[in-house]
């Protein structure tokens, strides 16, 4: 009887070696779960401004507050976004930020255009640790909310400041309207903003 077994069971080997149970077959890649990332320690400026560039085209909320302050953050919004929506920006903080680009990216398909463009960057030192950024930008975010426009034109100021361990965030970020026609990123965060 155990002669028996024994070869019952170098029977049942052979069938799984020669069989396979599929452990050393190649498997379809999953599709990746993680958002793309690129971020680097702003230690410059313009590193700040290369995340915050990157945080739009990848569509990465966390990437995109890491550029912000967290303390005492100043946002203005353009003086026609101010009287349509002075309550919404009445205490717009660090936190609003978060909501407004959680809640655009939720309402984007992860494949749709979105990206940041700035032209004319004017920067003033005010100290080593201090920044003035000046530029025109055309934000484009291809959202699925059909009664708010795909991009925003305006120009922005943002003044940058480094922390105590060096790292650049952005402490004031001021929106501008350069026709009355145009719609800004203030309208832009405004329509996110809940």
């Amino acid at each position: 009887m155990p002669k028996r077994y024994n070869k019952i069971l170098l029977l049942l080997l052979a069938v799984i070696v020669f069989k396979g149970c599929g452990i050393f077959e190649t498997r379809t890649p999953e599709i990746p779960s993680q958002v793309r990332s690129t971020f680097v320690p702003p230690t410059t400026p313009d590193l700040l401004l290369t995340n915050l560039k990157y945080s739009l085209l990848e569509k990465n909320s966390d990437n995109y507050i890491k550029c912000i302050t967290p303390a005492r953050y100043s946002y203005v919004p353009d003086s026609k976004s101010q009287l349509i929506y002075g309550t919404i920006f009445q205490n717009w903080n660090q936190t609003s930020e978060r909501n407004y680009f959680s809640n655009l990216v939720s309402q984007t398909n992860i494949d749709a255009t979105s990206t940041l463009f700035l032209d004319n960057p004017s920067t003033t030192t005010i100290t080593p640790d201090s920044v003035i950024y000046k530029a025109d930008y055309i934000v484009v975010f291809q959202h699925n909310k059909s009664s708010v426009p795909k991009s925003a034109i305006g120009n922005l100021t943002l003044t940058l400041k480094a922390d105590e361990s060096s790292l650049f965030y952005i402490n004031k970020w001021e929106d501008f309207r350069k026709h009355d026609t145009d719609f800004t990123w203030s309208e832009l965060k405004a329509n996110f903003s809940n």
